[in-house]
């Protein structure tokens, strides 16, 4: 959790502040900023009222963003004053408070900064970025890769972009209500607390899912780049790891973005050389670079052997640095998404499409299948009816 620490003498201040972000952030109210007690993430808070006024406060703020070793600093003063606020900017603070603020303003302003600070010093989660030509085959995939996390008890949220209807919302067989639009809404107060408790959760899993569409079936306005890649670098700070898929997303400026970001890049096709093309055009149209290429991988969906393209001749013309086989049973696969019913819930042993998702998220510890748990407490529901010890 963050610190909000307030350099003030004004309780009065101090409770709105305190009130603004009650359980979301530590609250200190000091006099003085000393260096031992700085934390590792937070926000700094300076009162105008209480700078001397024998001191100017261009000086006050300079020494106080010195000591505050990169934390952002915020100025709460008579926004009025612009005089003022140009000077507190100049001297190195980061923005300005009035003093006379409600506490949904309070939560904007130090919200944003609170976030940043977390963002620039939380351990990151890792992200893994997932493209294909085919929303709907990239959708399944990258649910059941984030269900390989979560099944192991990894904090994962899963972020969908296939439009105009999530194909994760029906293969994951929960109801979205809270979206992408929501959640950057959202920003200025969001925390892993109030991500666990808006967004959809896969009950056999505990996978969190947001959604383009946000349950509308519709694509939200408004959104821009930059909104997208702050919420996805503001949830690695939330989580242990996410999970993109990037659906229908063509936006040549995000994908980029989320390119530089990602740990792992999962580039998915079928042997097709129409989809081989369309992926091509994809990534020259995103921008790729050479290293970014290298370092992605090709996942080859419904994996056969026998079919000419293969792995090799694929990644040549992709210069894609790996490739890995995905097989599977179409017929399999298209009743576990009518159904509702992930694979990766339903592992059996030597399965040759849940141990391809295992080699993708290197999580090889077996985990006891979501039937076999069912199975086994319907037994002890047996034994316990009749009196039986189990």
């Amino acid at each position: 959790m963050a610190d909000i620490l307030l350099l003030s003498v004004d309780r009065i201040l101090a409770e709105r502040i305190e009130q603004a972000f009650e359980q979301r952030a530590k609250f200190r109210f000091v006099q003085q900023l000393v260096r031992e007690d700085l934390p590792g993430a937070g926000v700094i808070v300076l009162d105008r009222a209480a700078i001397a006024q024998s001191r100017s406060l261009t000086s006050a703020v300079a020494d106080t963003v010195a000591q505050a070793e990169g934390l952002p600093v915020v100025l709460a003063c008579d926004a009025a004053d612009a005089a003022e606020v140009l000077a507190a900017i100049r001297a190195g603070a980061a923005d300005v408070l009035p003093r006379d603020a409600s506490g949904e303003e309070i939560a904007l302003v130090l919200g944003r900064w609170l976030n940043a600070a977390i963002v620039g010093r939380a351990r990151r989660g890792a992200l893994t970025l997932v493209l294909g030509s085919n929303p709907e085959t990239a959708a399944v995939l990258s649910t059941d890769i984030a269900l390989g996390y979560a099944l192991e008890g990894r904090s994962t949220v899963l972020v969908d972009c296939t439009i105009p209807k999530s194909a994760c919302e029906t293969y994951l067989d929960v109801k979205v209500d809270y979206g992408i639009a929501s959640a950057v809404a959202d920003m200025a107060r969001l925390d892993a607390n109030l991500l666990g408790s808006s967004a959809a959760q896969h009950d056999g899993s505990g996978l969190m899912l947001l959604t383009l569409d946000g349950g509308t079936q519709s694509e939200p306005v408004g959104l821009s780049a930059n909104d997208v890649s702050s919420l996805v670098e503001l949830l690695q700070a939330c989580c242990n790891h996410v999970v993109f898929c990037a659906g229908n997303l063509r936006s040549a400026t995000l994908l980029g973005a989320l390119v530089q970001m990602a740990d792992t890049i999962e580039v998915v096709a079928s042997q097709s050389i129409l989809e081989l093309e369309s992926l091509r055009r994809l990534l020259e149209t995103i921008g790729v670079s050479q290293e970014d290429r290298a370092r992605s991988r090709l996942l080859m969906w419904d994996h056969q052997p026998s079919v000419l393209l293969d792995g090799k001749r694929m990644s040549d013309v992709l210069e894609i640095g790996q490739s890995l086989g995905v097989p599977c049973d179409p017929v399999r696969i298209r009743n576990a998404l009518n159904l509702g019913k992930p694979l990766m819930c339903n592992a059996e042993s030597g399965d040759p499409y849940c141990q391809a998702i295992q080699a993708v998220t290197g999580v090889t510890r077996p985990h006891v299948s979501v039937s076999l748990v069912e199975r086994l407490t319907g037994a002890f529901g047996r034994h316990r009816q009749v009196g039986m010890r189990p």
